[in-house]
C-alpha cells in the first residue's frame, strides 16, 4: 500500500513539476485518497516474493525453455496450416489446476503467447481458449496447456501437493 502511495506522489510531482508546499500537499492528499480507495475497492492478492521465485530459478528456467519450444513448434505448425489452407478455429474449455492468481495469469498469457492460441476467458477453474487446428483433426491444445501448466505448478504451489 505504501508503494502505491509513494509511486503516486512521485508521478504527481513529475507531471506537475511543482515543488511548492501547496502543490506537494495536493499531491500527497490526492495520492492518499486514491491509495485508500484502491485498497478498499480491489481485493489484495498474494504476489510471490522475488526470493521465492529465485529459490525456484531452475524451475522458472525450465518453464521458459518449454515456453520457447512451444513457441517455435507452434509457429511452424501454424504457418503450415495457413499456407496449406487447412486451418480451422475451435473454442475449447480446459480445466486449470493452478490455484494461485499470479500463476493463472502467467499460464493465460503463456498460452496466448503461443501461436495458434488465444486465451479468451478464465472463469473459476476453466480456461476458454481459441485454437487453430487442421480440418477434421484433433488439436494439440491439451498438450500445450498441460506442458506449460505442469512446469508452473511447482513454481506457484511450492511445497503443496500438485498431483490432483
Amino acid at each position: 500500500m505504501s508503494t502505491v502511495f509513494v509511486l503516486l506522489v512521485a508521478v504527481w510531482i513529475s507531471l506537475t513539476q511543482s515543488f511548492t508546499a501547496v502543490g506537494i500537499s495536493v499531491g500527497v492528499i490526492g495520492a492518499a485518497g486514491i491509495t485508500l480507495l484502491q485498497h478498499h475497492l480491489f481485493p489484495s492478492i498474494h504476489v510471490p516474493s522475488l526470493g521465492m521465485i529465485l529459490s525456484r530459478a531452475h524451475l522458472v528456467l525450465l518453464f521458459v525453455v518449454v515456453l520457447l519450444w512451444r513457441f517455435v513448434s507452434s509457429t511452424l505448425y501454424t504457418c503450415w496450416l495457413i499456407l496449406t489452407g487447412r486451418e480451422e478455429g475451435r473454442i475449447v474449455a480446459l480445466p486449470v489446476r493452478i490455484e494461485d492468481p499470479i500463476g493463472k495469469f502467467v499460464l493465460l498469457n503463456s498460452i496466448t503467447f503461443t501461436p495458434s492460441t488465444i486465451s479468451l476467458l478464465l472463469e473459476d477453474d476453466v480456461l476458454y481458449v481459441h485454437w487453430l487446428r487442421a480440418h477434421g483433426h484433433k488439436g494439440d491444445w491439451r498438450a500445450i496447456k498441460e506442458s506449460l501448466e505442469r512446469r508452473l505448478l511447482p513454481i506457484f504451489c511450492g511445497g503443496k501437493n500438485v498431483d490432483r
